[in-house]
């Protein structure tokens, strides 16, 4: 899909550049093509990669320069994202009649950014290997030496970061070019156009032959050029696209959808996914509550394997987790189980700023159910058995040693921790927390019948679950967020999504939900500001709405979220105030309430929802099947499943006819 914003259509809005990535490369690019070192919503322009960080306490991110050239400000321009290709073209009209068209993108296998310019006369291209809004100054700890080679510059720097960094970076042009060096500005200066431009990125983490690596990198730039290696980054989305898609009948709701999901697979490292590759966003540090969203978001649209990614990278900083919570007590307090940190580095260590958010705890609950959900939709039993189960068995085992109280009236509650951050310190017995702990023990020992383990266990987390789910805090007739609350918070709806531990019969749920929304303008953002709702929060709602088979309600909050997109429909974590431009977390929400709106499924069952108008759907259900459906004008036109692993079950059509499903492995089966 391609947006587009101009000059005037930016006027009196929040513009912040759209970002080109990779999962290792981030750079945003403005409406010139380039990086001009202009604050947009607090976020400056510039390359980052992810991985590269400082030795600092919060791990900052290495700045790795950014693009300028030779020109004024532009007085007329046009910026397209087109999220189908990953590609962003400017157009400029300068003040002096010159005219030029850009073309950006960063290859989707290669850490490489190209830039194609189209324009007439001299041109000087520059690439300033600084901090931000810096022009002289190299980063901090980094040094460098330059040469000119046969395609370009050859940068070779050491960095002094969470570990020694050693790289090149190349700088190549298509077309005969003046070079001038100048300390750590590097320009590039052609007679007339068009020329391509390319940067190439290689250090130690992509490669222990950083040098070898940096040259069949670079052969492969001047080999294929612009255009062919515009072909072969195509390619890839288009393999991205194809796996899941989604059409909806209405257009800013399908921009939003497809702009979430490209920026959702642009963050999604080879680690895990955080909630922006961007020095505002945390430094591109990961949450493992915050990526919960983002990794549902990618499973539920069919992007299984690389939402595989955020169980895998915890997975392989579990033992970090374990020594955390028990540390030298050793294997005979293993029972204690594993407590991840709330911030963490690509090596799982803590990266958490002091805060009360370190009381936090239902990360635990999130990390659990993405290993959960892994195994749901993609019906990998040897996954579950080797390592989803073993990072939900921990965090089962720390909740019910460290978290979880008995009291002398029978009752059991979870103790003192920080809920959701505006509801204060020191909340027990809180709600959503409560509800997470809930759905972790039951998905654990859901997990553990199917692998036949720990079966003594189960039977405790099960006996738990329905002791806590007693304790529930409420009044009036409603859950509250703790006891004795006078305040309105989201977290009231804990307990039908994110974890979804109560009957969507249970009245008092349903009484919580109702005086959450009577009072949504007042609490419906993160932090106490502002009059609006998030676009968070509103699809946090929507998802309640799906679950509860208020599909009208449901619908209304993807209008809502949508509306409150901006320039290129990308979301906010907050809009009013500005808060975090292009933000995983909420991309995240907002893509699994389009999906839970046309489809939903659990062990056993797979529902097709009623439509209203023309849509159409490839998204998997749980169970390892993927389901295609189209509507026109609300009827279902056709629908056929594709099973990846055996699958037995129950279908239901949206006029609630049942059929019985019986597929093998890599079998299909029309249905319409």
């Amino acid at each position: 899909m391609r947006l587009h914003c101009t000059h005037e259509s930016a006027r009196g809005r929040n513009y912040v550049p759209p970002p080109v990535g990779n999962g290792d490369i981030s750079a945003m690019i403005d409406m010139q093509g380039i990086q001009r070192q202009t604050r947009h919503c607090g976020m400056i322009p510039g390359i980052r990669r992810a991985g590269r960080r400082y030795d600092t306490p919060l791990r900052e991110l290495i700045p790795f320069g950014f693009i300028e050239q030779s020109t004024g400000e532009p007085v007329l321009w046009t910026q397209e994202l087109d999220t189908a290709r990953a590609l962003i073209t400017t157009d400029c009209t300068y003040r002096n009649g010159n005219e030029i068209r850009s073309e950006v993108f960063a290859h989707l296998d290669m850490p490489v950014i190209a830039l194609r310019k189209t324009f007439k006369g001299p041109y000087t291209f520059s690439y300033i290997l600084a901090s931000p809004e810096s022009t002289q100054l190299l980063p901090k700890r980094m040094q460098i030496t330059s040469a000119i080679t046969g395609h370009g510059i050859d940068i070779s720097y050491t960095i002094a970061g969470l570990e020694p960094y050693n790289g090149i970076i190349s700088l190549h042009c298509d077309r005969p070019a003046k070079i001038d060096v100048e300390g750590n500005i590097f320009r590039m200066t052609v007679a007339d156009g068009p020329a391509s431009f390319f940067i190439v990125f290689s250090d130690t983490r992509d490669d222990e032959d950083v040098r070898g690596f940096n040259r069949k990198t670079v052969d492969a730039v001047q080999k294929n050029g612009f255009d062919g290696l515009i072909k072969s980054h195509g390619t890839s989305w288009a393999e991205f696209w194809t796996a899941g898609h989604v059409a909806l009948p209405d257009r800013l709701q399908q921009e939003v959808y497809e702009t979430s999901l490209y920026h959702l697979r642009i963050s999604a490292t080879k680690w895990s996914i955080p909630v922006g590759i961007f020095d505002t966003h945390w430094h591109g540090r990961y949450f493992g509550f915050d990526e919960h969203f983002c990794h549902m978001g990618l499973l539920t649209s069919g992007h299984i394997d690389i939402a595989r990614r955020v169980t895998e990278f915890r997975h392989r900083i579990l033992n970090k987790a374990i020594q955390r919570s028990f540390s030298y007590f050793g294997e005979s307090n293993a029972d204690t189980g594993a407590r991840y940190f709330w911030e963490t580095d690509e090596n799982g260590d803590e990266c958490t700023p002091p805060g009360f958010w370190l009381e936090h705890i239902f990360n635990m609950a999130n990390i659990a159910l993405s290993a959960w959900n892994q195994y749901l939709y993609s019906g990998d039993i040897i996954y579950l058995a080797e390592k989803g189960y073993e990072v939900m068995l921990r965090c089962a085992d720390f909740y019910l040693s460290q978290c979880v109280y008995s009291l002398g009236d029978g009752r059991l509650i979870v103790g003192k921790c920080t809920d959701l951050e505006r509801l204060g310190a020191g909340r027990e017995n809180a709600f959503m927390t409560s509800c997470g702990v809930i759905a972790t023990f039951e998905a654990a020992a859901k997990a553990a019948r199917i692998l036949d383990r720990d079966q003594t266990k189960a039977d405790r987390w099960d006996r738990t679950a329905a002791g806590l789910r007693e304790s529930l805090p409420g009044d009036a007739g409603r859950y509250i967020p703790y006891p004795g609350c006078d305040k309105k918070s989201i977290a009231v709806l804990a307990g039908t999504f994110p974890y979804q531990c109560l009957q969507a019969d249970d009245v008092r749920q349903t009484s919580a939900i109702d005086d959450f929304l009577a009072n949504e303008k007042e609490f419906g953002n993160m932090y106490p500001v502002g009059n609006s709702v998030c676009v968070w929060y509103a699809a946090w709602k929507g998802l309640v709405f799906a679950r509860l088979g208020k599909l009208d309600a449901a619908r209304t909050c993807i209008a809502q979220a949508a509306n409150e997109a901006n320039c290129f429909s990308e979301i906010f974590e907050i809009r009013n105030p500005v808060h975090h431009p292009w933000f995983t977390t909420a991309e995240g929400s907002y893509v699994q309430l389009v999906n839970e709106t046309l489809l939903q499924s659990a062990i056993g069952t797979i529902q097709i929802l009623p439509q209203t108008g023309d849509c159409a759907f490839k998204l998997p259900a749980v169970g390892g099947v993927s389901v295609e459906a189209a509507f026109k004008n609300g009827v279902l036109q056709s629908l056929t499943l594709h099973a990846r692993v055996d699958y037995s079950g129950s279908l239901t059509l949206p006029d609630n006819t049942a059929i019985t499903l019986s597929l093998s492995a890599g079998s299909s089966q029309t249905i319409i």
